[in-house]
């Protein structure tokens, strides 16, 4: 899930772990503690122009190279036991 800000910030409906004592997101230019979640839009995500539309390609271009990386090395393995059930091998 990547979850991207508007207007305003407003986190009240994840009841996952990965917030500061302030209330903010832990992460590391997006990516969670927690697999599968990710942030994008924040402010100062990782450069100024994180939180502006502008700015915004660079966050979401690096965030899209993470999870497709992640499932060239993860997808393999799935496959393969889709593939022993099914054959039965």
């Amino acid at each position: 899930m990547i979850w991207c800000t508007g207007y305003e910030s407003d986190f009240r409906w994840i009841e996952i772990p990965v917030f500061d004592g302030k209330g903010y997101p832990g992460h590391q230019r997006g990516i969670t503690a927690v697999a599968g979640l990710y942030f994008l839009g924040l402010p100062w995500l990782y450069t100024w122009g994180s939180g502006r539309f502008s700015g915004i390609a660079q966050d979401a271009t690096y965030l899209a190279d993470y999870i497709a990386a992640r499932k060239k090395v993860i997808l393999p393995t799935v496959l393969k036991g889709v593939n022993e059930v099914a054959i039965g091998s």
